[in-house]
């Protein structure tokens, strides 16, 4: 799918859209071999929100967030924020993260899903 920054309404399959490869970066990689792939729906005109939809296969990786909201459509993982409790993520749990949490992603099963970010600075989608 295509970059949007118009206003008007959007619909897509989170189930069913076509994702990018989105590689991580090897320092990211902290177990296994992780292959992420995704795709923005909609992006504001400054860069510094967006909607899209997120794939990752099982492995285990660090990730520092933008602030984001996001719901599993499929899979489950174990996301451990750091200096917090480590939280199992599956299919249909809603998750948000404030902007600079740093995490690590223990995907268990392939995971999928829908997310909203917004970031102080524009995000580099």
């Amino acid at each position: 799918m295509s970059t949007d920054t118009t206003t008007g309404t959007l619909k897509a399959s989170v189930g069913e859209a076509k994702l990018d490869p989105w590689p991580l970066a090897p320092e990211q990689v902290a177990e296994g071999d992780p292959q992420a792939s995704g795709t923005i729906l909609w992006k504001s005109t400054d860069s510094r929100l967006c909607n899209g939809i997120w794939e990752c296969s099982p492995g285990t990786f660090d990730w520092v967030h933008a602030e984001e909201t996001a719901c599993l459509v499929a899979g489950r993982v174990t996301v451990t924020p750091e200096g917090e409790e480590a939280m199992e993520i599956a299919t249909g749990d809603l998750v948000f993260f404030p902007e600079g949490t740093k995490t690590r992603w223990q995907v268990h099963e392939t995971v999928r899903k829908a997310f909203h970010l917004r970031s102080s600075d524009p995000l580099p989608f």
